[in-house]
């Protein structure tokens, strides 16, 4: 065999070998791994759904059973508003009274928001309906009264004035309930054990 046939062999057996490893490397799961090929994708994806959050669609189910007596109708705007504020304190003041609050978040695209807005509100487009009042007479209140208008997030009014307001709902239709606020009566509600506050969340 002549030197320049070796030479030939020896440059394709090296140029193979290059390639041969170069193939391994790539193919190989540790260096796939390191390189994050294949979990990238999978990551992301996860990432973005967490991003993404519950739909607008799961923000607008309704809380509690439909023959509650105290009847809350949500009305917003702002879709972040139901996500972050409305829901969350809602959902929370729901819970509190064992299935006797009912909570439905009105499509501001329904006719029921239009009428709520036209019939009831009196143009207000945000803010909470109870019992079809959006201003509540509560005598524990500090003016006496109570108005819904507008977001929490403006600090009009907050998770302890639905709590009244829902409270004193349940009062007024003889339901009985476990109180979650202090409450101001002139002649306290006698209660077992002489304790008023026996039962309130603090």
């Amino acid at each position: 065999m002549s030197k320049k046939a070796k030479t030939a062999i020896i440059v394709v057996g090296l140029l193979v070998g290059i390639g041969l490893f170069n193939y391994v490397i790539k193919m190989d799961p540790t260096q796939l791994a390191a390189r994050g090929v294949g979990q990238e994708a999978h990551s992301h994806d996860q990432d973005e759904e967490e991003e993404a959050g519950p739909s607008l669609e799961d923000m607008l189910t309704p809380l509690g059973p439909e023959d509650a007596p105290v009847q809350i109708k949500a009305l917003w705007t702002n879709p972040s508003d139901i996500e972050q504020i409305l829901r969350p304190m809602l959902s929370s003041v729901a819970a509190s009274y064992d299935n006797k609050v009912r909570v439905d978040f009105i499509d501001p695209d329904s006719e029921e928001y239009k009428r709520l807005v036209e019939n009831v509100t009196g143009g207000v487009g945000a803010g909470l309906v109870i019992n079809g009042e959006m201003i509540k007479q509560v005598p524990e209140a500090d003016l006496g009264m109570l108005a819904f208008a507008g977001s929490p997030s403006m600090g009009e009014w907050g998770e302890r004035d639905v709590r009244l307001a829902v409270e004193h709902e349940l009062e007024k239709a003889g339901v009985e309930f476990e109180p979650q606020v202090e409450h101001m009566h002139s002649t306290p509600p006698p209660s077992p054990g002489g304790d008023e506050h026996a039962g309130h969340g603090h």
